[in-house]
């Protein structure tokens, strides 16, 4: 099962004032890492007219692990975490916020990932800007 709840307060850049909630099987919400070590998440049905994703990576692009991850930039750089967040093709930058992992687990013989917990907090241009705020679940 996977899940995939938002809420963007009013001039939240770039999802502005929305809120979803989705959860598989009734939805096709996507849970995944690249090979490049991001965590992505998304709604991807061709109903969805929100069109986000979320993208989080560890500094140095390492692998993902259970902790809070602050001081984000738009990509990941050897010291700080990267969070993106895209809505209708579009970003935005500089960045602000963080995610905490509550939970993460990977196939031990595969390294592909079976279950994640993960909230995360985004905020455009300044640390005052208004916040997206966001929580996706995979459960094996």
């Amino acid at each position: 099962m996977a899940t995939f709840e938002f809420h963007a307060e009013a001039g939240a850049t770039p999802v502005d004032g929305r809120q979803g909630f989705w959860s598989t099987p009734e939805d096709d919400v996507r849970i995944w890492e690249s090979q490049d070590g991001l965590l992505k998440f998304d709604e991807d049905s061709s109903s969805n007219q929100q069109l986000i994703r979320v993208e989080l990576a560890a500094p140095g692009n390492a692998p993902l692990e259970v902790g809070a991850y602050t001081d984000v930039r738009t990509r990941a750089t050897a010291t700080n975490p990267g969070l993106v967040v895209i809505s209708n093709g579009l970003a935005c930058g500089p960045v602000h916020g963080g995610f905490t992992v509550h939970s993460i687990g990977r196939d031990p013989v595969t390294g592909r990932l079976t279950d994640v917990d993960v909230e995360v907090e985004h905020r455009c241009g300044a640390p005052d800007a208004p916040a997206f705020t966001a929580r996706a679940t995979l459960s094996s």
